[in-house]
């Protein structure tokens, strides 16, 4: 079987860490609301980090009027 190197770019913590809660639901074992909240409050740090760096990203409207008007 060939293989080839694993070159994500992904923080090693950040994966295992992401690996950890998939095996998790994978057993049927759901966050709890504690650790949604802190899901949902990192998740908007990463959001405002990216804003300061980027600007911000409007995808969404491109994307929706270019599947409508390909219809």
């Amino acid at each position: 079987m060939k293989t080839t190197a694993e070159i994500t770019g992904m923080n090693p913590a950040l994966k295992a860490e992401m690996q950890e809660a998939c095996n998790r639901i994978a057993n049927g074992i759901l966050p709890t609301m504690e650790e949604r909240k802190a899901a949902a409050m990192r998740i908007d740090r990463m959001r405002e980090e990216n804003a300061k760096l980027l600007g911000i990203q409007d995808v969404t409207l491109g994307a929706v009027r270019e599947s409508r008007d390909s219809r």
